[in-house]
């Protein structure tokens, strides 16, 4: 498997994860030291427990959750994937659509080692 197909196979992973809520999952897809900005405009998540604590907070406020990668391409070590996420928060059960796109950064197994977030 060349870097480009590790390097998607990850992002298809990460999201996965995601919509299967799979904390665990979603954190085996970053490198050792990862850096998530996710979004760009808050603090980076430097740790595992602080990206942990991010997913289950999102994960915890929501009764369901659909998500599809729309386009996903891939230039050397970096990935971007234009994303869209349907969800039902617990609160109101209103449906909920968020798009965005990510740009990531891999280490030499495909794992994630920077995420920016824009959404």
């Amino acid at each position: 498997m060349t870097n480009i197909e590790k390097n998607k196979a990850i992002i298809h992973r990460f999201w996965d994860a995601i919509g299967a809520r799979d904390v665990d999952a979603y954190l085996a897809t970053f490198a050792p030291g990862a850096v998530a900005r996710d979004p760009v405009s808050q603090p980076p998540l430097e740790t595992e427990a602080q990206r942990r604590a991010y997913l289950e907070g999102i994960l915890g406020g929501l009764e369901d959750i659909r998500v599809s990668i729309d386009f996903l391409t891939s230039c050397g070590d970096h990935t971007a994937s234009k994303w869209t996420v349907k969800a039902k928060p617990a609160a109101d059960g209103s449906d909920v659509v968020l798009e965005g796109i990510d740009t990531a950064r891999h280490d030499a197994d495909g794992l994630i080692v920077e995420l920016y977030g824009y959404f």
